[in-house]
């Protein structure tokens, strides 16, 4: 295991309990957005008391609103510079620079807790995947870094990196990967069109949504299951072993699993985003439009399994409450600023 994994499991733990007890809210682009101008607006708009009542649930530390990157690579998507600004200092305060892994972390920790045959495996998995933002945003950068210093200053560093406040990473996005950008909707539409007639049920297009995404984290079980090793042997697969391996073996039996339908809640990234960008396809009179699904679909696929709150767009708020990911995740969703009105209200 890399000493990057390592401090952040281990640091992970610490986070959670620091916030244990407050009400976990996440919000998406949208709501840090209304947050932002209605503690700007000085009539008695329903976004200026959204605002006003998410202040006062904070400063009484009932709730925190943990951020990701997603959140933050949105965020940075804003032309005007005061307004960006703005936004960041607000997700810095509320946050309190906590948030939750990025897809390729938090899959590790998933199937590593699905992997084990632990009986508090969801506990654990909730205590794993928290960190500082700094660190997530720069995981790849600071994973490569750390490694070249001597063991007695490793900590020390990642220290350092995690108190670095959010407001500062807008002026250093050269040290950090971003979301590769907008769809691409019209290779997006033709292949919508094309493969029309393949998936016959919901389920079939869940399926071949669900192999897709599997696909991209082959790499993830195959380290997970080499650490595993090692921590039992004492030992690393060599590469004959690795060789005579088939890589997709776990591909294969997570699929399998969730067509036998033996998986519900236990590895919430190949639920979530098969479940909502299936939805997506099997509406045949709906059209990508505006580039961002891919990001629109990362933001459930944190907050649900981790966050007691999720507020949204209104057609994700659809999608998620028609295939009840809300109720599998216990996760509250909303979209109406009216509705989350009430839902803060009742805090």
């Amino acid at each position: 295991m890399r000493f990057i994994d390592k401090y952040i499991s281990e640091n992970s733990i610490d986070i959670y309990a620091a916030i244990a007890g407050r009400k976990i809210i996440y919000l998406d682009l949208k709501y840090w957005i209304i947050l932002r101008d209605g503690l700007a607006q000085e009539q008695d708009t329903i976004a200026r008391k959204v605002a006003h009542k998410i202040i006062e649930l904070y400063e009484s530390r009932k709730c925190i609103f943990p951020v990701s990157e997603a959140v933050f690579w949105e965020i940075l998507k804003q032309e005007d510079k005061t307004s960006l600004i703005k936004t960041f200092q607000l997700a810095e305060r509320l946050s309190e620079g906590v948030a939750i892994l990025s897809d390729q972390q938090r899959v590790k920790i998933e199937f590593a807790c699905w992997y084990s045959t632990n009986t508090d495996d969801l506990l654990v998995l909730e205590k794993l995947v928290w960190s500082k933002l700094p660190l997530i945003s720069g995981y790849f950068f600071y994973s490569s870094k750390v490694e070249e210093l001597p063991d007695n200053l490793k900590g020390d560093f990642l220290d350092f990196v995690c108190q670095m406040p959010m407001s500062t990473l807008i002026d250093h996005t050269e040290y950090l990967i971003p979301f590769s950008g907008k769809d691409n909707i019209d290779e997006m539409n033709r292949n919508k069109e094309k493969y029309s007639n393949e998936n016959k049920s919901k389920k079939a297009m869940f399926l071949s949504e669900l192999w897709g995404v599997l696909d991209c984290f082959t790499d993830q079980f195959n380290e997970v299951v080499a650490d595993v090793y090692q921590k039992t042997t004492g030992f690393r697969p060599t590469e004959k072993e690795l060789a005579n391996t088939d890589k997709t073996a776990w591909q294969k039996l997570i699929y399998q699993a969730f067509k036998l339908e033996k998986i519900t809640n236990q590895l919430p990234t190949f639920k979530i985003i098969p479940a909502l960008a299936g939805a997506m396809r099997w509406n045949t009179n709906r059209k990508y439009t505006d580039g961002n699904d891919t990001i629109d679909i990362m933001h459930p696929t944190i907050a649900l399994p981790y966050c007691d709150y999720f507020f949204t767009e209104k057609e994700l708020h659809t999608l998620i409450t028609q295939d009840k990911l809300d109720e599998i995740f216990q996760c509250i969703t909303e979209s109406r600023p009216e509705c989350v009105l009430e839902r803060l209200n009742q805090l």
